[in-house]
């Protein structure tokens, strides 16, 4: 078995990037990508630089190669996180605003499919996080599903990103009784999330936006898959 790799998908505001707050900092490295603060009390005390478990990286080579380092030499650190990752693709199609032709699309496809199939190459040990934006799918201006941000049908037509992910969780926001509002991940197809996982990995179609339980789900699935 290899690592394990997991997008996180919604738009901002949706508590993403807060259900990194239960993982344990010590087992966790965050590469944050947009380099904007994190959204949870302490966060600044719990991963910095000098507690190396964080880094502010844009550039997807450097990602990429950050990701071999940390499987080969951090042994302690079981979870990786690329917070808003999106932004990866963003800033590297800015770089190269100048430039024309089909080509730039080509490498970048490149470039995104080398990071990811990376990622689910580590060792097996070590769970890669995908936060990042979605974006919605319309129809004769209903909104018809959702899928996974790029940079648009340029990209879209060299990758699709949702065939790189086995598990792929998307946000949802409701509403108690009281009228407060409620943070959950959607774990497979449900409405027009087309959320995934493998069958049997969660028992409901939401769960709290927790990214240790969901570390806890899948190491209880391959436990039990193994012994089996």
């Amino acid at each position: 078995m290899s690592s394990k790799l997991i997008a996180i998908v919604g738009p901002s505001g949706t508590g993403k990037s807060t259900s990194i707050k239960t993982l344990d900092p010590k087992e966790t490295f965050i590469i944050n990508v947009a380099r904007k603060e994190l959204p949870f009390k302490g966060a600044e005390k719990l991963y910095n630089v000098e507690a190396k478990n964080y880094m502010e990286v844009d550039d997807i080579a450097q990602i990429t190669g950050l990701l071999g380092t940390i499987s080969e030499k951090a042994p302690h650190i079981k979870n990786v996180v690329m917070d808003d990752a999106i932004y990866s693709m963003s800033f590297l199609m800015m770089r190269k605003a100048n430039e024309t032709g089909f080509g730039k699309f080509t490498n970048l496809a490149k470039d995104v499919t080398n990071l990811l199939t990376t990622a689910r190459k580590l060792r097996n040990d070590l769970k890669v996080f995908y936060i990042t934006h979605s974006e919605n799918i319309e129809d004769e201006g209903r909104i018809v599903g959702q899928k996974i941000k790029t940079i648009g049908k340029m990209l879209d037509n060299q990758i699709v990103l949702e065939g790189l992910f086995t598990i792929a969780l998307y946000t949802h926001v409701g509403e108690d009784k009281e009228e407060n509002a409620t943070y959950h991940f959607v774990t497979n197809r449900w409405r027009n999330y087309p959320a995934k996982s493998p069958y049997g990995m969660f028992e409901t179609n939401l769960i709290p936006n927790d990214l240790q339980l969901v570390c806890n789900t899948i190491d209880t699935y391959y436990q039990d898959e193994t012994q089996a």
